[in-house]
């Protein structure tokens, strides 16, 4: 008796687990039939949709150009959340900090639809829908607030007395910018940098908005192909995602660099 609380507990976790896991380890088991349509439990199994989906010619461009999409707007991302970390961390004024920190984290809070739609009308106007600096400029957009709520993390917890040593000791504000802050603030940046990366790599509504044709994403052309087709050959796609994504978010986790996300200490 003294235990059902904390069996309740374990119980409901179970089922949370499940219930989000379920979705996944469909999408899986469709991957590897032997069918065209999903059977349960499995009645063989087959790599031929992995296969096809090469063959198709239809993934591998979309792909190419999101892992290049997700590169650029992380690296746009961390160009400028580490300045603004760092000129936040020794902000007096609590109130305009306050301000500031929340006009950054704001794409967290509006929904994607929304940003979606001001993303449509402002490129549309400024004749650049459906081109790779539109998709960076977005997708820069939504991935900054975890590149910045990683870096502010290790920048409010970087020590001063290291940095007040360094420039008695007679380095200059680059060596000292190069040699004590940016080792301190590198568990915050690869954090960001990874989680930056999978959130631009999975971005689907507001690329949907801000592309057509010419410059198709991954997660887009996944959503045009289900339109047409029926198969698990975007299964198939959708389980490499799946895959690519849980082996990054392991690497963080072992390596121990969940906690700047949350706000952990570093």
């Amino acid at each position: 008796m003294r235990n059902l609380p904390l069996n309740l507990v374990r119980l409901s976790a179970l089922i949370v687990y499940l219930f989000l896991l379920t979705p996944l380890i469909i999408v899986v088991l469709f991957s590897f039939s032997d069918k065209s349509y999903f059977s349960f439990p499995p009645t063989g199994f087959s790599v031929r949709w992995y296969v096809a989906a090469w063959e198709s010619g239809l993934f591998l461009e979309p792909a190419i150009r999101s892992l290049l999409l997700a590169t650029f707007s992380t690296f746009a991302a961390a160009i400028i959340a580490i300045p603004a970390a760092l000129g936040m961390r020794n902000m007096a004024d609590r109130r305009l900090k306050t301000i500031l920190e929340f006009m950054i984290l704001s794409p967290l809070i509006v929904p994607a639809l929304i940003i979606g739609i001001a993303f449509l009308y402002m490129f549309n106007r400024m004749g650049i829908l459906d081109t790779f600096p539109a998709l960076l400029l977005s997708h820069g957009l939504l991935v900054l607030p975890y590149m910045f709520r990683s870096v502010f993390t290790s920048a409010v917890n970087l020590r001063q007395n290291l940095i007040d040593a360094s420039e008695i000791l007679g380095a200059g504000s680059w060596m000292t910018f190069k040699n004590v802050i940016m080792p301190s603030l590198m568990p915050g940046i690869i954090s960001g940098a990874i989680f930056s990366f999978i959130i631009s790599l999975d971005q689907f509504t507001v690329s949907l908005f801000v592309t057509q044709s010419d410059q198709t994403v991954l997660p887009v052309a996944i959503y045009k192909y289900l339109s047409d087709m029926n198969d698990p050959v975007t299964a198939a796609v959708s389980t490499i995602l799946v895959v690519f994504g849980l082996a990054l978010a392991l690497i963080i986790d072992r390596l121990g660099w969940l906690k700047h996300l949350s706000g952990g200490s570093a």
